[in-house]
């Protein structure tokens, strides 16, 4: 009976030339792992967003919203306080970077403070 003739095998170069796992199992693997990073973002796209408070700064209170990255917050209605005029809302504690509702948007966790003019 004439011996079977089989070629030889490659030998196999490189970083994973020791690793010693069959191809089924390297598609299984590659295929659960790109399936989390898709269930990664869909959990992340489709949570609650960042939070955005609102420091009254001595004000009525103004309850928090959760906001998705790249919308705008919805205003408010302006808090009220004793003594002082609403004069806007900023995003530093300095009152040096109005917070425009049309056209900023949320990139964070993120806190407006709230500017009081006195009478």
């Amino acid at each position: 009976m004439p011996e079977e003739h089989r070629p030889e095998q490659p030998e196999l170069r490189g970083l994973y030339r020791h690793v010693k796992i069959s191809v089924r199992t390297l598609d299984i693997i590659i295929v659960a792992g790109i399936a989390a990073m898709v269930l990664l973002v869909l959990w992340s796209a489709s949570g609650g967003g960042y939070a955005v408070r609102f420091d009254a700064r001595g004000g009525s209170d103004v309850p928090a919203q959760s906001v998705r990255y790249g919308e705008a917050v919805a205003e408010p209605a302006p808090p009220e306080r004793n003594g002082y005029s609403f004069g806007g809302w900023f995003a530093d504690e300095a009152y040096s970077i109005p917070w425009d509702f049309q056209s900023n948007r949320v990139e964070g966790d993120t806190t407006l403070y709230a500017y009081w003019i006195p009478d």
